[in-house]
């Protein structure tokens, strides 16, 4: 009988799809432009040129990035708090299908239990829905540890002082306002213990992995004075900062 395996899915699996379709499209108008002889070349070879830096390499770049990056990044490692306090309780925000939060609950050796909340965007990860974490957690064998539900960064559904450990991995560069991200900051010190820490990871848009793999496209993510700023004007006590392959990784504490 074949091993059920969890399914963590591709991270915009769907726009990394579309942009290497709409590339290889102006891949095909470029080396078009070369072959014919018209009033059409200029304009076939400019626009294909123009369409492979927009669409081709981040659609190419991100593939790259899932294959060589991702499996370098190990978030956990870096959460020295993990091994501070027994019956640990830890929000991941943002859990996706649990690539991270199952991980995580893998860790909590002495008691403890794992909380995930997400709003279960499919554009975001490829099969992401509440149903697949829950499948996920139950294959990975930390069903009893863990509890998912629907839930958002900028309205936590938790009561004040709930965790010793929020985490938020990749997420909020989504929420696209400055005022969203402030109240997603406020919940996440709302919800967290004096004292507890929260671990905030994104990709850094002026590092040269982010360039290179993403094209374009790094200009969705924000720069790494822009998270300090944040962590420090939400009452956070900015602790380290630390570059995984372009991937900043904050610890803070309440």
């Amino acid at each position: 009988m074949k091993e059920e395996k969890p399914k963590y899915g591709w991270y915009v699996k769907n726009l990394i799809i579309g942009f290497n379709i709409i590339g290889l499209l102006g891949l095909t108008a470029f080396i078009y432009g070369f072959l014919i002889d018209s009033t059409l070349k200029i304009i076939l070879f400019i626009s294909g040129l123009v369409i492979m830096l927009v669409f081709l390499w981040p659609g190419i770049g991100m593939i790259m990035m899932h294959l060589l990056l991702l499996s370098r990044i190990s978030l956990v490692a870096k959460m020295s708090a993990l091994d501070k306090t027994d019956n640990l309780q830890i929000l991941d925000v943002g859990c996706g299908t649990g690539r991270t939060a199952i991980r995580i609950a893998k860790e909590l050796k002495n008691g403890g239990q794992l909380y995930g909340i997400d709003i279960y965007s499919k554009l975001a990860i490829s099969g992401n829905a509440l149903e697949a974490v829950q499948n996920n957690a139950r294959i990975e064998n930390v069903e009893n540890k863990t509890i998912f539900q629907y839930g958002s960064a900028t309205d936590i559904p938790f009561e004040n002082d709930r965790f010793e450990i929020v985490n938020a991995s990749s997420v909020f560069h989504e929420v696209h306002n400055l005022n969203g991200q402030n109240k997603a900051m406020q919940e996440v010190y709302r919800v967290l213990k004096p004292g507890g820490y929260f671990y905030l990871s994104e990709w850094n848009r002026t590092s040269w992995q982010c360039v290179a793999f993403g094209g374009i496209c790094c200009f969705a993510f924000k720069n790494k004075k822009h998270w300090e700023k944040l962590l420090k004007n939400n009452n956070f006590k900015y602790i380290t900062y630390e570059n995984t392959a372009g991937f900043g990784i904050f610890v803070a504490r309440k």
